[in-house]
């Protein structure tokens, strides 16, 4: 209920709108400057913060007076007796008698600044509607009194619709402004909330939010929902439609802010009501009128819901429910907004701002045009040539392809592909590419074709031919000049092509030569994958500590320039992962693998991120002891590598699994699990898939059976697929397959009774390799195989050195089997705690041992040879503590193995 008050009192609300009370506790802790400006367009609730301020300064400010002037009160002398009036609320009678009808401005001003004078006590004037009064003349009345310095008691609070245009940087200087705007007075959601609290009940928290997000904090706006909810109960309905082109909303537009606005300056409103933002050289571009620049400099000096864009003011947009009106008005009064949207479309492109060229043409449904922009501004090369790369801008264009045709946008179309391969969508990225083979024409369009080609088969998982790759290296020798991004994704090619060939010295060339082409295109996006390359180089060439420089270079430039969590981010997480769980350091691995890993299963990936991944995720698994979590990732891993496509991916895996049974000591399982996925026994001994150079990670069947022939005790098969392997193989292994097959042979070694080659093949992997770095590889081994190294170093007599970096690798986690491991081994665990440890084939070794029976009798009853009963009496030595056969036996037989 409104109250009656003088004139000269702010207006009392009644109890309709919220407290603003961050703003105003801002302003308590600021005190008052000499002068306050709160500007904003109708409807941000100006007068009814100023009221609710001025309500709080009451008590502790010194004297107030509020002036709410009127249009009459632009001519000077009304403005100047309208604040003597005003000031009589606090000097009764001062004005008693004085007939102002006379008096010059100049001697009514001398009147003002007299009686401001003899004001002992600060005092802070507050001018409402500061815009009807606003002319240069009164602007300058009001600049005379702010500068005079003896009445620096004296402020004044501003509350307008458009900003003072006297000077005011000496003002701001020296700290005595204080400017408060449209941002400031935007309802926070808290306030929006606040705001409808019992007077909407069948709004949701969600819907007003969302509201809030919609208006923009715009108080009118909200307001106008409260009342139309309130009166019709269709809550929903009206939030859908709920914009500038509703009814009261527009009525309130056309009346409080349009129709009092020049009528040049609404026409150019109208007339670039369908641009997302305009500047004032846009304008001047797509105007029909011949003075928009200055139209538009002009939109400043009138109330308008408008939001500045940059620091500059180059760049505005109007209120989103403002710009609804507007575009309304553009079709009642029949402008071509589609024929100004290309027009502006066109201006952004020879601004070589691809982006907003192609947002601007899809804004007038001209599918073609935005096409045409792309392909002139290079195709494919968009996807690499920004910070944050071009995904966006070509998923735009795919949801509008249907109505382009492609075969006259080779490039664009060529676009298309690798964004499609990128998400993963393998059928439209080989639709797409087959298109542009159509159309690619010519031997320039034929070097785009060749690298994008290349492109695809790194996401298809298929390996380049050697001519692809060679005519890759043909174009980059080409005479003429090739664009900076198309050279940059060709080294790149090359760069990747030669890591998964283990070329690593060419791999780390052309991938330092991309990156700097990319850097120099000015192709940020594209240069951070170049990261993934170079540091697997590394990686493999056993330079771990680049490794995890090149993988931490990555995520800090992807979190920096795309944001945390996105795909190049999870992407070196993955890489640094591998790193990390290959040096021991578990709990740091899978940190990073727990969101990366799943993360690249469902977005931008290829082969060897996922298998990457996977082989880092199994070595912290298996090193903590979770053999059926390590069973679950293989599970989960299989169904992601299936749904890809990626048949290398899937035999990686079951590779995996069949290397985990046998660490498990489920070695039939695992010799049945290798026969019936793509391992057989036969394979083995045939040279393409035992091809270690083509197989940066994970087991090939030579390796595979390499381990079940151990396992069995059969070591003279072991030693024959293993010499076979690596005798075959036409490049020297990366490091770590290097240390892998280096143990491998010295547990070979062990197990033909040969400590002395063991100890000298063992010193020279710790004295040649970079092993703490890999030490994983040793530690995934095993408990027993750590201690057979341990007393390996304590029979044989090796230098100091040599078993001070064992101790050091060995100093963490080593697997051990767990007794749920499966219903095999829970039944040999249980029966090995009840045995001193033994497997079965010991226990059948130890029962022939107790008979009395010689090394070459329980090899023939057992089918074994020599050596492999010597490897399996060391065990049983070594795990029943004893030295001798008698002590052996008698230890057995206590532990109740022996008939």
């Amino acid at each position: 209920m409104v109250t009656h008050q003088s004139r000269f009192q702010p207006p009392v609300n009644g109890g309709q709108h919220i407290r603003r009370r961050n703003l105003l506790q801002q302003l308590q802790r600021l005190g008052p400057r000499r002068l306050t400006t709160i500007i904003a367009p109708a409807g941000y609730g100006k007068t009814s913060f100023a009221a609710q301020w001025y309500d709080l300064m009451r008590n502790h400010a010194g004297k107030l007076v509020w002036l709410p002037l009127e249009a009459d009160d632009c001519d000077q002398s009304h403005f100047l007796v309208a604040l003597l009036e005003a000031l009589e609320e606090l000097q009764p009678g001062e004005g008693r008698g004085l007939d102002a009808s006379g008096m010059s401005v100049a001697t009514l001003l001398s009147v003002l600044v007299t009686r401001l004078r003899r004001i002992d006590t600060p005092v802070t004037l507050f001018l409402d509607d500061y815009h009807f009064a606003q002319t240069d003349a009164t602007e300058s009345l009001l600049a005379k009194l702010l500068a005079a310095k003896d009445l620096a008691h004296v402020k004044f609070v501003l509350i307008s619709r458009s900003a003072p245009r006297f000077p005011l940087s000496a003002l701001r200087l020296n700290g005595e402004l204080k400017q408060i705007g449209v941002t400031d007075l935007s309802f926070s959601d808290t306030e929006a909330q606040e705001f409808f609290v019992g007077r909407s009940e069948k709004l949701t928290r969600e819907q007003i939010g969302e509201l809030n997000k919609r208006t923009e904090g715009w108080a009118v706006a909200l307001q106008m929902v409260r009342v139309l909810v309130a009166e019709s109960g269709h809550s929903a309905s009206i939030l859908e439609s709920f914009d500038g082109s509703n009814i009261e909303m527009a009525r309130y537009l056309s009346e409080q802010v349009f129709s009092s606005l020049p009528s040049d300056i609404q026409h150019f409103l109208v007339e670039t009501a369908s641009l997302p933002a305009i500047s004032r050289t846009l304008a001047a571009a797509i105007s029909a009128s011949p003075d928009a620049a200055a139209l538009f400099n002009r939109l400043a000096d009138h109330a308008l819901p408008i939001a500045v864009l940059d620091n500059q003011g180059m760049w505005i947009r109007c209120h989103p429910v403002f710009n609804s009106f507007l575009k309304e008005e553009a079709a009642r009064v029949g402008i071509d907004t589609r024929d100004i949207l290309k027009k502006a479309a066109r201006w952004f492109q020879t601004r070589d701002d691809c982006d907003a060229a192609v947002r601007h043409a899809l804004l007038a449904g001209d599918t073609a045009l935005a096409a045409e922009i792309v392909e002139t501004c290079g195709g494919w090369r968009r996807v690499y040539a920004t910070t944050r790369g071009g995904t966006l801008l070509f998923q735009t264009l795919i949801a509008k392809a249907a109505n382009i045709n492609l075969s006259g946008y080779p490039l664009t179309t060529l676009g298309l592909s690798v964004i499609s391969a990128k998400a993963g969508q393998l059928d439209a990225a080989n639709h797409y590419l087959a298109i542009a083979e159509r159309a690619c024409t010519g031997e320039a369009l034929s070097r785009d074709l060749r690298v994008v080609r290349v492109l695809m088969s790194l996401y298809t998982d298929h390996w380049a031919s050697t001519s692809d790759l060679s005519a890759l290296e043909a174009d980059l020798s080409y005479g003429g000049d090739m664009e900076l991004i198309h050279r940059a994704l060709a080294l790149n090619m090359l760069a990747y092509n030669f890591l998964i060939r283990t070329d690593l010295d060419r791999a780390m060339h052309y991938g330092q030569l991309a990156m700097r082409a990319f850097r120099d295109g000015g192709a940020d996006f594209g240069a951070m994958h170049l990261y993934t390359h170079i540091g697997q180089a590394a990686f493999f060439s056993g330079d771990s500590a680049s490794a995890e420089d090149a993988y931490r270079s990555l995520i800090v430039e992807a979190q920096t320039n795309i944001g945390e969590g996105s795909d190049l981010d999870a992407v070196g997480q993955v890489l640094l992962s591998e790193v990390l769980s290959m040096r021991g350091e578990l709990d740091a691995a899978s940190g990073a693998l727990s969101w990366a890993l799943p993360h690249l299963e469902r977005h931008d990936t290829w082969f060897d991120l996922l298998a990457a991944g996977f082989m880092a995720q199994q070595r912290v698994l298996r090193l903590n002891g979770d053999i059926l979590a390590a069973h679950a990732a293989i599970d989960s891993a299989r169904a992601t590598a299936r749904r890809r496509g990626f048949e290398r991916l899937t035999r990686l895996i079951d590779g995996e699994r069949v290397t985990l049974l046998v660490a498990t000591g489920d070695i039939e399982e695992a010799v049945r699990y290798a026969e019936a996925s793509g391992f057989p026994l036969q394979a083995a001994y045939t040279d393409a898939p035992n091809n270690l150079g083509l197989n940066l990670r994970g087991c090939v069947p030579a390796l595979l059976w390499t381990r079940i022939y151990t396992a069995r005790g059969d070591i003279a098969r072991a030693r024959d697929v293993f010499d076979r392997l690596r005798t075959q193989q036409a490049l020297k292994p990366h490091v770590p397959r290097h240390i892998e097959l280096a143990l491998l042979d010295i547990k070979l070694l062990q197990a033909e009774d040969q400590p002395e080659k063991a100890a000298a093949c063992l010193s020279n992997l710790l004295l040649s390799q970079p092993i703490a770095d890999y030490r994983a590889i040793l530690q995934i081994e095993g408990a027993d195989f750590a201690n057979d190294l341990r007393r390996l170093a304590t029979l044989v007599e090796i230098p100091a050195v040599i078993a001070q970096r064992l101790a050091h690798i060995l100093d963490g986690p080593v697997i051990k089997i767990p007794s749920e491991a499966s219903s095999v081994g829970a039944a040999a665990a249980d029966l090995s705690r009840e045995t001193g440890g033994l497997t079965e084939r010991e226990r059948s070794v130890m029962r022939l041992l107790s008979a009395g029976l010689s090394n070459k009798e329980i090899g023939r009853k057992l089918d074994l040879s020599d050596n492999t009963v010597k490897f399996h009496l060391r065990n049983i030595f070594a795990k029943l503590n004893v030295t001798t056969r008698t002590a052996a036996v008698m230890a057995s037989r206590n532990a109740g193995v022996s008939p």
